[in-house]
């Protein structure tokens, strides 16, 4: 249903910069098969030539307003943002409606494009803990559009013409889909009608279904690394969910600060990691628990053993009180530090408007967090730290490692 577009601005009397951000609530997982990839490319082409701006314009615009204008691509979502200094907020904003509904492309920006995407894939397979973590998405999720790497397929992006690019953002990129934040020194309801007048469609995507859950393992064998990059999955919670501060909570005292469970085991204790952390990715209709660590051959199978037995412990729900506490104070500290300067403030918003429909308020969601009881965490971790649904992928030498029985079985 047409509803328009979303435009939140928090007005500032006064500040040396300004930033705002224009965003496509569509990303890589609404593209059809046969165009994977294309949303990431249109990104790629937005700030090379949009409007009646040539490259050499865009890019001297870019230097003069601070070099801190950005575009970038996710599943959900493709966006273009600026910070720049409060008296240049115009030109910002006018370069980034420009870039978003505007772009222009040429057959000759593509072929350069296409080789920079290109580029892009190598570095993935150069880094094993990210074919890890693609290889742990496709493992648990199978072929869902979720599961789909953002930089889409190489044959594809090697395929596409600047035609079915430009088909493609007409249709997909709808007024309706946009949702626009200001920060700073600047006029609400002059963005509103330079947004309100833009030449976009109508409409919103469909949405997604839900993934199957599989509780599968991947393997990506790489004889000459030194490390085994492991990466492991639980089913979590979509974006939204009235749960997700608890999870949070659980995410930082499992695995994402130094007084973390698992920090403290495999680091501190037994030194068989450099690092190991945990994250959380939720989407609309699905989210994961994540857990990332690598260890040299000779210690992954106790590294491995580590791991599991405080898994095991934490999906029991034997969970300190103390430990909430420690989690609840990291989190709340870290909403007023994440908040910090236009720029951040910018990405809170976004954050909040795009998982809750909201406006950040630092004060709100430190009460959350504050109110979060110890038991709250304890039995959302008995629901979402469960071995028997668990999936995840390594990548590595692989073979030299003997992996638990539990994780063995699931190889794919």
């Amino acid at each position: 249903m047409a509803t328009g577009p979303t435009v939140v601005i928090e007005e500032q009397g006064s500040g040396a910069t300004a930033a705002l951000g224009v965003w496509l609530r569509r990303g890589s997982a609404h593209e059809p098969e046969a165009l994977a990839g294309a949303t990431h490319l249109i990104e790629h082409l937005e700030l090379r030539r949009c409007g009646r701006r040539e490259p050499e314009e865009i890019a001297a615009l870019i230097d003069a307003l601070g070099g801190a204008v950005d575009a970038y691509t996710t599943r959900e979502s493709c966006a273009v943002t600026a910070h720049v200094p409060a008296e240049r907020w115009r030109d910002a904003l006018a370069l980034v409606l420009d870039a978003v509904a505007r772009p222009r492309f040429v057959a000759e920006d593509l072929a350069t494009e296409k080789g920079v995407v290109a580029a892009e894939f190598e570095m993935v397979q150069d880094s094993p803990a990210e074919v890890a973590a693609e290889l742990a998405l496709s493992a648990c999720w199978g072929e869902h559009p979720l599961a789909r790497p953002v930089l889409g397929r190489r044959e594809v992006v090697q395929g596409v013409s600047a035609a079915d690019l430009a088909a493609f953002h007409a249709a997909a990129f709808t007024l309706d889909e946009l949702l626009v934040v200001g920060v700073g020194p600047v006029d609400g309801a002059e963005i509103r009608a330079e947004v309100e007048a833009l030449p976009l469609a109508r409409g919103t995507a469909a949405p997604l279904d839900p993934p199957t859950w599989r509780p599968a393992f991947r393997v990506e064998e790489r004889e000459a690394l030194e490390q085994v990059y492991v990466d492991i999955v639980f089913p979590a919670l979509p974006l939204g969910h009235p749960d997700a501060v608890t999870l949070a909570i659980l995410e930082q005292l499992l695995g994402a600060g130094a007084a973390s469970r698992l920090f403290r085991e495999l680091r501190d204790r037994h030194g068989l990691v450099y690092e190991v952390d945990t994250s959380t990715y939720a989407a609309r209709v699905a989210g994961v628990l994540e857990v990332t660590f690598s260890a040299p051959v000779a210690k992954s199978s106790a590294c491995w053993a580590t791991v599991l037995r405080v898994l095991e412990e934490v999906g029991e729900g034997r969970i300190a009180d103390r430990e909430v506490a420690l989690a609840q104070e990291a989190l709340s500290a870290g909403v007023v530090l994440g908040a910090e300067g236009n720029d951040a403030l910018l990405d809170a918003h976004v954050g909040e408007l795009l998982a809750r429909g909201r406006r950040f308020d630092a004060a709100r969601l430190r009460r959350e967090i504050a109110a979060v009881t110890p038991e709250a965490v304890r039995e959302l971790a008995r629901r979402v730290v469960r071995l028997e649904a668990m999936a995840g992928a390594a990548c590595g030498p692989v073979r030299g490692v003997r992996l638990p029985e539990l994780v063995g079985r699931r190889v794919a």
